[in-house]
């Protein structure tokens, strides 16, 4: 009797540490953007992003950046422009939010996104799925012909999106 209550006890240690490891090991980690790295970006639009090929990803484990889809230039409407003077106050509450990083949910953004426009030419687009109440999105990086440059992740929390996107612009989510 006493093996038998060994063994259990042996048995559900083993299913705690298996446990364990499996929920740190899927951790993606986040980083939050350095406001630097964001001083080059000329201007900040809300559009809205036609795109019913969108796809999702069973799991963000693997790196599907093969898997990305080009930015399709004519399917983006512009809804709105950022004031200039407002910009700096949008960057620098961007730049305080929590992404993970390269957490893969979806192949490309839909419906209501952000767009910053660097001088290059490139951009950054933010989305996450409000429509789902879900943080899932997309931030990536674009070039200017609108092939994905880098994939960022998704924010880690909706109320982020939710919250730049209500703070600095007229459209409410």
């Amino acid at each position: 009797m006493n093996g038998g209550f060994r063994m259990k006890k042996i048995f559900a240690i083993m299913i705690a540490v298996i446990t364990c490891f499996s929920i740190c090991s899927c951790d993606p980690g986040s980083f939050v953007v350095s406001r630097d790295s964001l001083d080059n970006v000329i201007s900040v639009e809300l559009i809205e992003y036609a795109n019913s090929d969108q796809k999702h990803f069973t799991t963000w484990v693997p790196d599907q950046s093969d898997k990305l889809v080009p930015f399709n230039l004519a399917n983006a409407t512009i809804l709105e422009t950022l004031p200039e003077e407002k910009i700096s106050g949008f960057l620098d509450a961007f730049s305080t939010t929590d992404i993970l990083h390269t957490y893969y949910a979806y192949d490309s953004p839909k419906d209501i996104c952000i767009r910053l426009n660097y001088e290059s030419g490139d951009f950054l687009i933010i989305w996450a799925n409000y429509a789902e109440n879900s943080y899932a999105g997309y931030i990536g990086e674009y070039s200017s012909d609108g092939t994905v440059s880098s994939f960022w992740g998704s924010f880690s929390s909706l109320s982020y999106y939710t919250e730049l996107v209500n703070q600095f612009f007229a459209y409410e989510l």
